[in-house]
């Protein structure tokens, strides 16, 4: 049997330069959070590692306007998640901004500005205002975005007793492999019904969740770490989990708290 070794030699210190964030942290302005997210300042490599992108003051962007420090394009459409980017134009070295974008490939930028990088996202409910949560920064390319408030699926008395897929479009990003926090109210028909979770293309049981049943009331809460997969619903990509319950007669309520990106 042959192996197969690769040939990529090794590249001396100093001559390769790794992908890098500090700082960039997102947050709900603490003012108007309803609209303006405020960017600390920071520095990252742009999406192709050639440029650093950095700066010394804190940046906002405005869901009401576009351009730089807003939207790339049109109006804030109500419950979906935008991307965040940092945009920086290294040729006539205008400022470093910071931009938002139904697009996670690249935004629409100002002329002039080709260097940017993906640092977050952010979610707009239906009355098209920035839902409010927490993003964690630092010195890591491994950020973890936790909702103020638990987010509903619309998954409120699920009763399938066959994996059937939860749709976290609007609260989670379309990224594959995304770990995602799973919060689950289970009400249990009998002792030891259990509730299953697993990703979009899982084939087993990830997540088993038994419910309790005392003197008649069944009532367990559960928060539970699950991997997002891309599945097609109704032919559209969206992150997804699937869960199922013992028995039609159990009921669970499925909400988003959170999830793990990595910049």
């Amino acid at each position: 049997m042959s192996e197969t070794y690769d040939t990529q030699p090794a590249i001396q210190y100093g001559q390769y330069q790794p992908y890098y964030i500090n700082g960039l942290a997102i947050s709900n302005d603490a003012t108007t959070p309803n609209t303006i997210l405020d960017i600390s300042a920071g520095s990252c490599l742009d999406s192709t590692g050639s440029f650093q992108l950095s700066t010394n003051t804190a940046m906002t962007i405005n869901i009401a306007i576009n351009g730089l420090g807003g939207l790339d394009t049109g109006t804030i459409a109500a419950s979906k998640l935008y991307a965040v980017y940092v945009v920086w134009d290294p040729v006539t070295f205008q400022p470093t901004g910071c931009m938002l974008s139904l697009s996670y490939t690249q935004p629409l930028m100002p002329f002039g500005y080709n260097a940017f990088l993906l640092i977050g996202y952010v979610a707009i409910d239906g009355s098209s205002h920035i839902l409010k949560g927490y993003w964690t920064a630092g010195n890591s390319s491994m950020r973890t975005f936790t909702y103020d408030a638990f987010q509903a699926t619309g998954i409120t008395a699920g009763a399938s007793t066959s994996y059937a897929n939860v749709d976290l479009t609007k609260f989670v990003p379309l990224v594959n492999n995304t770990p995602v926090s799973i919060f689950t109210n289970f009400s249990a028909n009998a002792a030891a019904d259990t509730l299953s979770l697993q990703s979009g293309n899982g084939t087993g049981d990830q997540v088993i969740i038994t419910g309790s049943v005392v003197t008649g009331t069944a009532h367990t809460t559960t928060l539970s770490t699950v991997l997002a997969q891309t599945v097609a619903i109704s032919t559209v990509p969206s992150p997804t989990i699937n869960y199922k319950v013992s028995s039609g007669s159990d009921a669970v309520a499925i909400d988003v708290a959170g999830y793990t990106w990595f910049v």
